[in-house]
């Protein structure tokens, strides 16, 4: 019951997303896609994809814990 609860928590946060983030997390962590396999769809760098997902990490443990 509370596993649910949380996963509830998490997907609420990830709608809460702009577009861009939403993506780049789903492609990672729901898709199995890599760093730079995302950059290169993304046309970006792999760099610039780590430090965006690490940003939005952090924003959504803040978030997380704040629930």
């Amino acid at each position: 019951m509370i596993r649910q609860a949380e996963y509830s928590e998490l997907y609420k946060c990830l709608a809460s997303l702009p577009d861009d983030e939403h993506s780049i997390i789903i492609m990672i962590y729901f898709c199995g896609k890599t760093e730079q396999e995302v950059a290169d769809i993304l046309h970006t760098s792999q760099q610039n994809v780590h430090k965006k997902k690490h940003r939005i990490l952090c924003r959504l443990n803040k978030f997380l814990k704040s629930q």
